[in-house]
C-alpha cells in the first residue's frame, strides 16, 4: 500500500476546481502581488485540507 494515499485523494478531490478561474481573478485584482510563499492557490488547498480534517485553527 502507497504511503501518501491520503495526499493523491486529496489531489483527486481538488482537481475539480478550476484554478484557470481563480488565477485570473488573481491577476485581476493583484491578490498575490506582495505574496511570496501563501499564494491564493496554496492558502485555498489548505483551508480544504484544515476543513477536511477538521482542525481547530489554521
Amino acid at each position: 500500500m502507497d504511503k501518501n494515499t491520503r495526499l493523491s485523494s486529496f489531489g483527486k478531490w481538488v482537481s475539480p476546481i478550476n484554478f484557470k478561474k481563480v488565477f485570473e481573478q488573481v491577476e485581476n485584482l493583484k491578490q498575490d502581488y506582495y505574496t511570496k510563499k501563501l499564494t491564493t492557490e496554496a492558502y485555498i488547498k489548505l483551508f480544504l485540507f484544515a476543513q477536511l480534517h477538521k482542525t481547530e485553527s489554521l
